[in-house]
């Protein structure tokens, strides 16, 4: 079997590399022929423009006053707009910044006057332009707002040697759009379905001045974005593939050819670099499905055929086995990329393998799964994800900042629980808690710990915030239309809450022993939120939520409109009096 393998190989080779030479032989030539055609292409369609404005310049400058020569010019407009295609509308830009266009109606029969109101019509614009290239006629900026962006091809009237005016031809991206739609061949001869074929030009820095795509419906107005922004997802890729090789022939013309591979299908891209006459640089190109267009891949395919078929049963035992290694593999590796996703929660079981090896790494895999979602129903995964995205040793290191702390706690959670199953009850306690942590991390805060019937969380870090404090009581507002909720939803699972938001220097980062180490905060500030909390049920009503809020955190968040101020209290455990505020939503009507 080797050897049959090995000769077969050899068979192969030779006829792959043949066939290869022949089909990039031929490729490298429809290619060149393809953009050659589409500069033609936009060269009829372009030039008539540019010859136009220049036309028009110099019957304007054979007049024999300057006043005369700017009436002369405007007198043209109607009969270029009627002859020419590729102009759009023509502008004329006076030195006392007298703007005045005629332009083509929508229903295509009529003219209309208009008065460009884009600075790119200046007077003083088109001088800055103009004193930059030695053409004439010259491209002016593009303009990419509104649903039609367009190009304008510029010359200047001259006096007596001082410039009178600009006259300006506007050519529309979307009727260049329609020449590079309108091409049905492939450059050697062979016809091509236009639905297949995608065209483009694009700027010097890979941003699309032209579209045109059968497939994919781009508005108009996203033309001048780049190539990643722009909503082509070939068109995406076409920074990070890679030149495919050439002959010196193609390269002197500028053409270079690329393999595009989006999911499982291969598109062949094929452009031309062309510098205008004032020294831009553009790329005009086609992109289209390898098997729609270039026949030569598939006869590169039916040679390789021919040669495996010396060594089928050999191939065919290979590719057996290649399956039966390929998908297990596959699975593990899109199995590590959720872990490394921190994608733990809904994994299936791998299957298992007959091959030995693939069945170690495929039980190993199964155990880490395992492991992973234990640990992440007692780690919180968004806080994990916070640590190793900021780098753990750094972010977990203790250090001493000002956070925003909520505490909150179930008032008469004692007598609720007494008479319930300790399933009831963890059921309850398990809901209430989700309910708060969706809160906590809808806002960008970080949940600590469980205590009983509370929860203790913070906003500050690992993440450093500016605004911690209006995040934790956005927070609190949620939670409390959240609890609201769940007591209209099940009146008799219907529990009162408190909730203390405070805030001040804590120590945060990694406390405890080498073994075990607990992502916590620590400090005074933890204390007096802690009695906060208890004191909300003694100045006001619980009903569903009471949010309480030191004066510190509403100084923070700059005096919010949505909090009440209920006096000052003391807390046991600390000196002098705290200012206590209250979630203006929470307070009830107390008589």
């Amino acid at each position: 079997m080797t050897v049959v393998t090995l000769c077969g190989g050899i068979v192969l080779y030779m006829s792959v590399h043949t066939n290869l030479k022949n089909t990039r032989s031929l490729i490298e030539k429809a290619s060149i022929m393809s953009t050659e055609s589409i500069n033609n292409a936009l060269a009829a369609y372009m030039t008539p423009a540019f010859t136009s404005v220049h036309a028009i310049k110099t019957y304007a400058e054979e007049q024999p006053t300057a006043q005369s020569a700017i009436f002369r010019a405007r007198q043209t407009f109607r009969g270029v707009l009627f002859g020419v295609k590729s102009v759009e509308g023509l502008v004329l830009s006076l030195p006392n910044e007298t703007v005045w266009g005629l332009k083509h109606a929508k229903n295509r029969q009529d003219l209309v006057s208009f008065h460009p109101e884009q600075s790119l019509f200046d007077f003083s614009r088109m001088q800055t332009i103009d004193a930059e290239t030695d053409e004439d006629p010259f491209w002016g900026d593009f303009y990419a707002s509104g649903e039609d962006p367009f190009a304008t091809a510029t010359s200047a009237i001259k006096f007596d040697g001082e410039t009178i005016g600009y006259v300006s031809a506007i050519i529309t991206m979307k009727g260049v759009g329609s020449v590079l739609a309108s091409r049905d061949d492939d450059g050697v001869g062979n016809d091509i379905d236009a639905e297949d074929v995608t065209r483009f030009i694009l700027t010097d820095k890979n941003r699309v001045l032209a579209y045109s795509s059968p497939t994919n419906e781009l508005q108009q107005h996203n033309l001048l974005a780049s190539i990643s922004e722009f909503g082509d997802p070939v068109l995406a890729k076409l920074e990070t593939s890679k030149k495919q090789p050439f002959s010196q022939r193609a390269r002197q013309r500028g053409v270079e050819l690329h393999l595009i591979y989006d999911g499982e299908d291969m598109y062949v891209l094929v452009m031309q670099k062309l510098i205008s006459p004032d020294g831009e640089v553009y790329y005009v190109g086609e992109y289209q499905l390898a098997n729609s267009r270039y026949d030569e891949f598939t006869r590169l395919i039916n040679s390789v055929f021919a040669g495996v078929a010396v060594v089928f049963l050999s191939a065919l035992v290979a590719i057996f086995f290649a399956r039966r290694l390929a998908s297990p593999l596959k699975g593990i590796a899109a199995r590590a990329q959720k872990f490394g996703a921190l994608e733990f929660e809904h994994l299936d079981p791998l299957p298992r393998s007959h091959i030995r090896e693939v069945d170690q790494i495929t039980s190993a895999m199964n155990a880490s799964t395992s492991g992973l979602q234990a640990m992440s129903r007692y780690i919180p995964k968004s806080l994990y994800a916070k640590l190793m995205a900021l780098g753990i040793d750094r972010a977990a290191k203790a250090k001493e900042a000002e956070l925003t702390i909520l505490f909150t706690d179930i008032e008469g959670f004692t007598s609720i629980s007494e008479h319930r199953s300790a399933g009831e009850v963890a059921s309850l306690l398990n809901n209430h808690f989700k309910l708060l942590v969706s809160a906590v991390e809808a806002h960008q805060g970080t949940v600590d710990k469980f205590v009983g019937d509370g929860m203790l969380a913070f906003w500050g870090a690992p993440n450093e915030m500016e605004d911690h404090a209006q995040r934790a009581i956005a927070a609190a507002e949620d939670m409390a239309r959240a609890i609201q909720r769940a007591n209209e939803a099940a009146p008799e699972n219907e529990i009162h809450v408190r909730i203390a938001i405070h805030t001040g220097p804590v120590i945060v980062g990694n406390v405890g022993a080498v073994e075990r180490w607990n992502y916590t905060i620590v400090g005074d500030a933890v204390n007096v939120c802690s009695r906060l909390q208890s004191l909300g049920g003694t100045i006001s009503t619980v009903k569903g939520a009471c949010v309480v809020l030191s004066g510190e955190t509403v100084e923070k968040a700059g005096h919010p409109d949505n909090v009440t101020y209920r006096g000052s209290h003391e807390v046991r455990g600390r000196k002098g009096k705290v200012e206590v505020w209250q979630l203006n939503s929470t307070i009830c009507d107390e008589q």
